[in-house]
């Protein structure tokens, strides 16, 4: 029998986002499979930020509504199977297996696992599994723009909701808002019930989107002018819906930024043939959490793990750490990939005035090295590992200090697994 690591190693390790449209052949391989994406009700999520936030608000909703709930999200930081749960539980081995199986049996003449790449294997594994298990509703989370990414092979769905839109990944987006907003509008499909928009668009961001709706003849839905969510007081988020009363609820997630997130997720949901008391939504609101997105995981000092890895998720990082922690002296542990905006990145983080420990993050082939980060922040030092740099940052904290690990979701996850081998034990 094919081991999980066997099953796996058959699908490429490369990615081929900037490639011909691969799309075409996945959806012959999920028509093959019977369609297995057509077996639950989907809801599709696009964006450049925010897109693990309100894909995990939408999965609580229909949790707590009593329903069989799948997720696919990316990237993973412990273990690859997070990127497929089912209920919040990964995926098993012998599921992955069975899927790939499954898979393989059903793939075009002259197509083997190994012409698909590793982020398509999940795709496909993920759809598969989910139907197998027979979930109600599937959120699924785009892995790379929208128009030729691995998961636009599903039929359409319930819902497209579109996140907050920025510049990342321009070498395959293209280098303006108006191509990035092009390659997220591609999950538009005709037949979906609406697509839902996130707040504070611009508005030649807005225009694409819209004019992709009206030509499936899909109805857009402006989240901002259907929701208002704002902090309150006590520490909860006080919420608007329509015209309905205004109530209260805790909100696990920090910043402006995930209020924004809630009202598109809270948006997409009154789409939805269903209805929530707001106990129940207090109760998913309450136990929304995020791995790796301002995921505190030590106490004293705070020890704060994000994945901003583009100006305008920095930006929002930087916000949140400021209304959180405001009188707060930041340490951060910097490394970003060569292939992102590093000189914008390192002006925003520059401007703070903080303490910087820079690294390399872990990756064999994009990876930018610490010493040339150090050229774009100089007053920052270069450390061997995380674990370095963390240990350095933890021994040099003041009662003021907040240590922020992120740049990107390598760095993140060395901080994660850091945290998963108790590193903090005696700090907790």
């Amino acid at each position: 029998m094919t081991s999980y690591k066997a099953a796996l190693a058959a699908f490429a390790p490369a990615m081929k986002g900037d490639q011909a449209d691969r799309v075409p052949l996945l959806r012959q391989i999920l028509a093959n499979l019977g369609h297995p994406d057509q077996r639950f009700q989907i809801i599709h999520v696009a964006g450049t930020n925010g897109k693990g936030s309100t894909g995990q608000i939408i999965a609580e909703a229909l949790l707590a509504k009593g329903f069989r709930v799948g997720h696919f999200a990316s990237p993973a930081l412990l273990d690859e199977r997070e990127q497929v749960q089912i209920n919040h539980q990964l995926i098993t081995p012998a599921q992955v297996v069975a899927a790939v199986a499954q898979i393989k049996a059903h793939l075009p003449a002259g197509v083997t696992l190994g012409k698909l790449t590793i982020f398509e294997g999940w795709t496909l594994i993920a759809l598969v599994t989910f139907a197998r298990q027979q979930v109600d509703w599937a959120v699924i989370e785009v892995g790379l723009g929208g128009q030729l990414d691995a998961t636009n092979a599903i039929s359409a769905p319930a819902l497209a909701v579109i996140t907050h839109l920025a510049l990342d990944h321009t070498r395959i987006l293209g280098p303006t808002l108006t191509a990035v907003a092009h390659a997220k509008a591609g999950i538009i499909k005709a037949g979906t019930r609406a697509v839902v928009l996130a707040p504070e668009q611009a508005p030649a961001a807005r225009a694409v989107i819209a004019q992709a709706a009206k030509q499936a003849q899909v109805p857009l839905i402006d989240s901002a002018a259907v929701v208002q969510v704002h902090p309150t007081l006590a520490g909860q988020v006080a919420i608007q819906v329509g015209t309905e009363p205004g109530w209260q609820s805790p909100f696990g997630l920090s910043g402006q930024f995930q209020r924004l997130n809630l009202v598109t997720a809270l948006a997409a949901l009154r789409q939805l043939p269903l209805a929530w008391s707001v106990a129940e939504l207090q109760v998913a609101l309450g136990r929304v959490r995020l791995p790796g997105r301002f995921e505190q995981i030590n106490a004293q000092p705070p020890v704060i793990l994000d994945g901003a890895h583009n100006p305008d998720g920095t930006r929002h990082l930087l916000a949140a750490l400021q209304e959180r922690y405001p009188a707060a002296q930041p340490t951060f542990i910097l490394g970003f990939l060569a292939d992102k905006a590093v000189a914008t990145l390192a002006q925003q983080y520059q401007a703070l005035g903080a303490t910087y420990y820079l690294v390399t993050p872990n990756h064999p082939t994009r990876a930018l090295p610490a010493e040339k980060l150090k050229d774009y922040l100089p007053t920052g030092q270069v450390m061997p590992s995380v674990a370095m740099a963390l240990t350095k940052a933890l021994a040099a904290a003041t009662p003021k200090t907040v240590i922020v690990i992120t740049g990107s979701f390598y760095v993140v996850k060395e901080g994660k697994r850091l945290a998963a081998t108790k590193f903090y034990s005696g700090n907790q």
